[in-house]
């Protein structure tokens, strides 16, 4: 609009938003009224016409601007010519304001508090990332000026103050002080979003025909371009200084002056700074990348190379964002990246061009080792159309020594295809080398190894990277399984990698779930003993372990391990079994302890570091231990039979076969309260525990139990059950008294006359396993008793009887006292003839003379 001034000049009114008041309203008040500036230059002469000469869209906020020119200019036609307006946007006054030879700091912090410092600091990036053009017509000075402003004047992080009046939008999410990062970085957030504003949001690729079969790139390449080079200039800008966070070399303030908080609460502000600058630059990196990605596809023919996707992933393509590709959807680069390098193969052109453009201008997306990963790639791809002969076995060698570089940077999907092409290529030891390498480059730290020792325990960060490996030893496994019964042969397991420990466990859990435990003993000795070990501990592995030791000679080790498997609570054993592990345990320990005596220090030890001494010390300690452990779990074992004779008692039967019990919690458990007396007596033996008369009493009922049941016939079954459980109990004196036997034994002969025969006393005692001179003692020390002198005399003489007939035979029958023997038979037929008992005398008669003839 224009108005006459005077005769010779006219007045061209304009006008346009006031950016910084009106964001100062809304800062203050959402629904604030517009306001806007308005200046009336003059131009010589009455104006005819005014027309704008700039052309395209036309953004409301002059602040959102990326452009260091101009983007409104006017020609004003008057009688004196044409005149050309320019609107002046705040970056154009602040380059004219910085641009004066000297500009006070006054000025520039009243221009500062007009559009606020985070504004101020936008323009600055518009300024210094301009083309060069642009910068030339502004000059160094500018430039300087700008940088100046960032740098001097772009403020430090800091804490926010804190409010008259807290709310809980004062805080961060995790509840602490808010930090309000510097100016100079949310300048360049700012003017980063204004550039890539115009692609963001939009759809980077999309559908190229109605049915989806192929897509194409949505962006124009021209405008695609025009973005690209604005983000480089930042990019140059940003990567040539390196002042936005301080260092040592770079002193900047790190805090206000007037700050009143300690130098770490500053550092913290800092790292929060620089942290986020990280992110903002990996954004910038990521987007320009992301633009040649997109110019490389259009080149190529995208159309063309989406032909052959899956459509699947071409759905997913489908109006992706350039946002989404930039952020989130990496993957889709990479998958479209495999599309193109598979055109090119397909047509059977070398990729080492592609590889080095996309390297280059990709390198986020395309490192060094997608490179060596699609060479290896087109090394099968000839190898497979070459068919089997040498040349295909070196292009295999070539693949595996390119893929064996990069391993840990493959997928596991990635990883499953390309042993698939050595499998298909017969190259099996390649599948084998090539996952092991993708394993251990995975894990270089082998925390994987470490979770798995600790029983992987739930939740543990440790388990993706063991995830991660497993998912790689099962490519190798697989590769087994396909072989079938060949792959259990020696020369085939041998072949295998064998620096991998925890590969070699995972072999050996194939080995076990296959029922080829046998081969463990060819494997690598100690790994295997480590996986023996390790938890959990199951019966199975339990039983390897001590097979294992036995195999490798070391008998002492077995006898621990056995003892181990028979004491263990958390294993599923039955009792027989635990006995069974026990007995073999002492059989080892007696054998470790014969090799340590008879070998010394060159066989295979227990405890190499303890002496021959020291060692056979400890092996008899444990002999000694395990000895009278499986003398209390026999007993244990005879409780359980009874309890399920009896029935009804299950319940505690199966308690039994859970662990092993001591003899107290045996006594007090089950054989007291279930009136079990066998094996209160077999307790009382192994705990060499003497009561003597509650051991009279459980005899006394034991024999009277006997006599009580009606289908046991009399003394023939209590001599029986006595001798049943002497042949357990003796040479117990605690459990087993002979003097207390004999006793019992002469009273039921005296009760049951009728049943009564010479020798039931003696013949009870032999079939005990007493010897016979302990039988003569015994029943030569009751005969003092008047009451039982005929019945001790009879048992004598059936003794003396029953020894004449045995001499030669068993042992213990050479140990009789002869003269001790001869001397009674003589009493007892002095004594008989008093009494007048001549059958008795003859009895006793009849055996000393068998005795005199024998000695």
């Amino acid at each position: 609009m224009a108005h006459a001034w005077s005769e010779d000049h006219d007045a061209v009114v304009g006008a346009a938003p006031a950016c910084a008041q009106i964001l100062g309203r809304v800062a203050r008040q959402p629904r604030a009224s517009l306001v806007e500036l308005a200046a009336a230059p003059r131009v010589e002469g009455r104006t005819w016409a005014i027309a704008e000469l700039s052309s395209g869209a036309r953004a409301l906020n002059d602040l959102a601007t990326v452009s260091a020119t101009p983007t409104r200019t006017f020609a004003v036609l008057t009688n004196a010519g044409v005149t050309v307006l320019e609107q002046q946007r705040p970056v154009d006054m602040l380059r004219a304001l910085i641009g004066q030879p000297a500009v006070a700091d006054a000025q520039l912090r009243e221009f500062i508090a007009a559009y606020g410092l985070d504004e101020t600091c936008a323009m600055c990036f518009t300024l210094l990332c301009a083309d060069d053009a642009a910068q030339h017509s502004g000059g160094m000075h500018v430039l300087g000026a700008a940088r100046r402003v960032l740098f001097e004047l772009g403020g430090v992080p800091h804490f926010a103050e804190a409010p008259a009046f807290p709310t809980a939008a004062t805080a961060d999410a995790t509840g602490s002080e808010r930090i309000e990062l510097s100016g100079r970085h949310n300048g360049l957030a700012q003017y980063l979003a204004r550039v890539l504003q115009p692609i963001w949001a939009r759809a980077a690729i999309s559908a190229a025909t109605n049915d989806g079969t192929r897509v194409r790139v949505a962006i124009a390449t021209p405008e695609l371009v025009e973005v690209q080079d604005r983000l480089r200039r930042l990019q140059r800008f940003v990567g040539s200084n390196q002042r936005f966070v301080p260092d040592q070399l770079n002193q900047m303030p790190v805090q206000p002056a007037n700050s009143t908080r300690p130098p770490a609460d500053a550092t913290r502000c800092w790292q929060a700074e620089s942290t986020s600058l990280g992110a903002l630059y990996e954004l910038l990196v990521h987007a320009v990348e992301a633009i040649s990605f997109l110019c490389l596809l259009a080149d190529f023919n995208l159309p063309a190379i989406s032909a052959a996707m899956p459509a699947e992933q071409r759905q997913i393509l489908a109006d992706i964002t350039f946002g989404r590709l930039v952020c989130g959807e990496r993957a889709a680069c990479k998958e479209l990246i495999l599309a193109l390098i598979g055109s090119q193969l397909r047509q059977n052109v070398s990729i080492d061009s592609l590889s080095d453009v996309l390297s280059k201008r990709c390198s986020s997306l395309f490192s060094v080792a997608d490179v060596a990963l699609y060479k290896a790639l087109e090394a099968l791809h000839v190898a497979g159309e070459t068919g089997e002969g040498a040349e295909t076995a070196e292009l295999a060698r070539d693949a595996l020594a390119l893929l064996t570089g990069i391993a840990g940077s493959l997928s596991v999907g990635q990883l499953r295809d390309v042993c698939a092409s050595f499998e298909a290529l017969g190259q099996h030891s390649a599948v084998a080398t090539l996952a092991l390498a993708c394993a251990k480059q995975s894990d270089p730290t082998d925390s994987a190894l470490s979770f798995w020792g600790d029983g992987a325990p739930a939740g543990d960060a440790r388990e993706t990277v063991y995830r991660k490996r497993m998912d790689c030893y099962r490519c190798v496994l697989n590769m087994l399984d396909k072989r079938g019964a060949s792959a259990f042969e020696p020369r085939v397991l041998q072949q295998l990698p064998r620096d991998d420990a925890l590969f070699q466990f995972v072999l050996f859990d194939w080995l076990l779930e296959h029922g080829q435990s046998a081969q463990l003993f060819h494997m690598h000795e100690p790994l295997v003993e480590q996986y023996l070990l390790v938890e959990p501990r199951t019966p199975e592995k339990g039983d390897m372990l001590w097979h294992f030791y036995v195999h490798a000679a070391q008998y002492g080790k077995a006898a621990l391990v056995q003892r181990e498997l028979a004491c263990s609570r958390d294993m599923e054993l039955s009792l027989p079994q635990r006995i069974e592990f026990l007995s073999l345990a002492i059989s080892n320990a007696k054998v470790a302890v014969d090799m340590v005596r008879g070998r010394g220090s060159h066989g295979p030890r227990m405890a190499p570091e303890l002496s021959i001494e020291e060692e056979v010390d400890e092996l008899g300690a444990l002999l000694r231990d395990t000895e009278d452990q499986l003398e209390i779990a026999q007993v244990q074992l005879d409780i359980q039979q009874q309890l399920r004779s009896r029935g009804g008692h299950e319940t505690p039967a199966r308690a039994l076969d859970e662990r092993l019990y001591t003899v107290t919690e045996l006594y007090d458990k089950f054989a007291e309260p279930l009136r079990l007396w066998d094996a209160v007596l077999l307790i009382f033996k192994a705990s060499n525990h003497d009561d003597r008369s509650m051991v009279e009493e459980i005899w006394n009922a034991i024999v009277r139990t006997v006599l009580d049941d009606e289908h046991r016939t009399g003394l023939m079954a209590v001599s029986s059950k006595v001798s049943q459980l002497g042949r357990r109990l003796y040479p117990s004196a605690a459990a087993f008294p002979l003097d207390l036997l004999v006793t019992i034994l002469l009273d039921l002969a005296h009760e049951r006359p009728t049943e009564y025969t010479p020798g039931f006393v003696a013949d009870t005692l032999l079939q005990s396993r007493v010897p016979h001179y302990a039988a003569f003692e015994a029943l030569r020390n009751i005969y003092k008793r008047v009451d039982m002198a005929n019945t001790v005399a009879r048992e004598i003489a059936a003794l003396t009887a029953m020894w004449i007939d045995a001499r030669g035979g068993s042992g213990d029958s050479q140990n009789m006292p002869v003269m001790d023997v001869d001397a009674a038979l003589s009493l007892y037929i002095v004594n008989a003839t008093l009494g007048n008992n001549i059958e008795l005398k003859a009895e006793l008669q009849r055996v000393q003379d068998r005795l005199r003839q024998v000695y």
